[in-house]
């Protein structure tokens, strides 16, 4: 139900349910693109390998194993 709907009234209780529930809807739109942008910039920086990667240490001791 929208304004736009025929079956709108123009109360107070109608405002409130319809804020309440297109303020829940944009946060959870808005965590939503937080998330995206969020993974796409980690998957962006993952992808670029660091300056000083080392040999893990224990990986020089399986002949020892």
């Amino acid at each position: 139900m929208t304004p736009l709907s025929f079956e709108w009234q123009w109360n107070a209780d109608y405002f409130i349910f319809m804020g309440l529930l297109y303020l829940a809807l944009g946060v959870v739109g808005g965590g939503l693109i937080f998330v995206y942008i969020k993974s796409w910039l980690d998957v962006e920086k993952a992808g670029k390998p660091e300056a000083g990667a080392h040999d893990m240490p224990y990986r020089s001791k399986y002949s020892e194993y």
